[in-house]
């Protein structure tokens, strides 16, 4: 099983998005976020969303 760690997000929608695209080239099998989706960016609802 092959995993895709994230963490850091802090609100950036379009770093978030590239990082996506990435792990689907990648074909892995899960995705584990260790935080900090929200904070001081932009976009924190819409990282949410993701």
């Amino acid at each position: 099983m092959k995993f895709a760690i994230i963490a850091d997000i802090h609100g950036n929608l379009e770093a978030l998005q590239a990082v996506l695209e990435d792990i689907k080239t990648q074909k892995c099998d899960q995705i584990v976020c260790l935080g900090d989706v929200v904070g001081y960016n932009a976009n924190p609802r819409e990282c949410l969303k993701i």
